[in-house]
């Protein structure tokens, strides 16, 4: 009779864990919010997968491709660090319906270019510049908006788990779609469905309610340079902060790299189509979808830095072993787990830094350096690889960024007992932990 009773206590916490409501998600504020965030992303995701497939296939160069990858977001490193000062200081509503319009603008330019057949790598390269530019404005300003979009500060982790998941599931869906709608129809029909998804974002932004309980009154009184020093001078005096900067500059130079190298690994290792990239990106995202899962159902805040070396750890490793396979299945298999581990460990460190920061008046320059960290760094990367790809090839490249991510692995292991020791007092005094 006990051991049914135990069964059924064991069943009954199993169907509590999937039928779990995430406290952020009960809020229809959030919800509408990061639904319509996805809907957008989905497009951008596709025009992107459409837009490396089309420099390749008109240019046959990898060089090329590392080239396009950098000027669509090499503008991140020079106006995102200054973004952040803006975002503490303007309304930001209105920052965000201004960067869907442009959104739509440069998607239905891409679209009638390319259904004229006026398409080429010069005009890809400079509305890539421009969608650059109004990437730095919008990432952090979806970031900065998330924590001020729930009523309970204690939810704040629900909430951007949420944002990472349906973001990621964007990306699960809009591989498998855009690849055959590349296939099948070409890349002004990706194009067309990028510039319709920003609707419902728009729809969603002028319908939420931001909070905007804090003074940056004095922030406006200020010089804006001193604004930003300020911004710098904090992210690199909190250990905390600092330590995870490097982790995520050094992955998104050395790993996420891997996503524009895709077409040249398609077309040289696995001798693949435009399907084929499409079957790799969507195994990729659906290894990202798991992470999300996994950090929404986490229903503790804390424990975030460990999660973030264990899955550097295992990124850097899932990579090595990739670069070394020409076997499609087993490396869907191995792409899938290198999709998961990275998103869980860039997710992990976002939501990690959005928790501790309890100071409001500095969300906005914080987010943005990280974000810099992501768009300014990675152009870099799809410059460098793109380089080195023509030199070594695709999986020795690909073996190289995965040794280096274990490196920077191992350099944050080193540095984790120092960074607990400090967040565990921000942890005690927010009530996530016992005294």
């Amino acid at each position: 009779m006990q051991q049914s009773n135990k069964k059924s206590s064991e069943v009954g916490k199993l169907l509590f864990t999937f039928l779990y409501i995430p406290p952020a998600l009960k809020s229809p504020n959030v919800c509408c919010f990061v639904i319509g965030e996805s809907v957008s992303f989905f497009g951008s995701w596709m025009t992107q997968i459409a837009l490396i497939w089309m420099v390749y296939q008109i240019t046959n160069s990898a060089m090329l491709v590392g080239i396009v990858g950098f000027t669509n977001q090499f503008m991140g490193l020079i106006i995102t660090p200054l973004v952040g000062v803006f975002l503490d200081r303007w309304n930001l509503r209105y920052v965000l319906l201004t960067t869907q319009l442009v959104s739509i603008l440069l998607s239905a330019t891409l679209t009638v270019l390319t259904i004229n057949g006026q398409i080429t790598v010069t005009w890809i390269i400079i509305i890539g510049i421009m969608q650059g530019t109004v990437k730095a404005f919008d990432l952090p300003a979806r970031l900065v908006a998330i924590p001020r979009l729930v009523n309970n500060k204690a939810d704040t982790y629900s909430a951007i788990s949420i944002h990472s998941f349906l973001i990621n599931t964007a990306k699960f869906v809009s591989p498998m779609i855009g690849g055959l709608l590349l296939a099948r129809v070409g890349a002004a029909s990706c194009f067309l469905v990028d510039s319709i998804s920003y609707i419902p974002f728009i729809s969603a932004i002028l319908t939420a309610q931001l909070k905007s309980d804090f003074n940056n009154y004095s922030l406006k009184k200020t010089n804006i340079w001193q604004n930003l020093k300020e911004g710098f001078a904090f992210s690199y005096n909190f250990l905390p902060i600092r330590y995870v900067l490097i982790l995520q500059i050094l992955i998104c130079f050395m790993v996420m790299t891997h996503v524009n190298l895709m077409p040249v690994f398609v077309k040289e290792v696995l001798n693949g189509n435009a399907e084929t990239m499409g079957f790799l990106m969507t195994a990729s995202a659906l290894g990202s979808i798991i992470a999300g899962l996994y950090l929404i159902l986490r229903k503790q805040a804390t424990g975030l830095l460990e999660v973030i070396a264990v899955s550097t750890t295992i990124l850097g490793l899932g990579l090595i072993i990739f670069s070394r396979f020409n076997n499609l299945e087993i490396c869907l298999v191995l792409i899938c787990i290198v999709g998961m581990t990275n998103t869980l460990t860039l997710a992990a460190i976002s939501n990690f830094v959005q928790l501790i920061l309890v100071d409001e008046n500095k969300r906005g320059r914080v987010t943005s350096i990280f974000t810099t960290g992501f768009l300014g760094i990675l152009p870099f990367g799809n410059l460098f690889f793109g380089g080195l790809t023509s030199k070594i090839g695709v999986d020795n490249a690909l073996l190289f960024g995965g040794i280096s991510c274990l490196i920077g692995a191992g350099f944050f292991i080193r540095k984790l007992p120092k960074i607990t020791k400090i967040v565990s007092s921000i942890y005690r005094e927010m009530g996530l932990i016992s005294q």
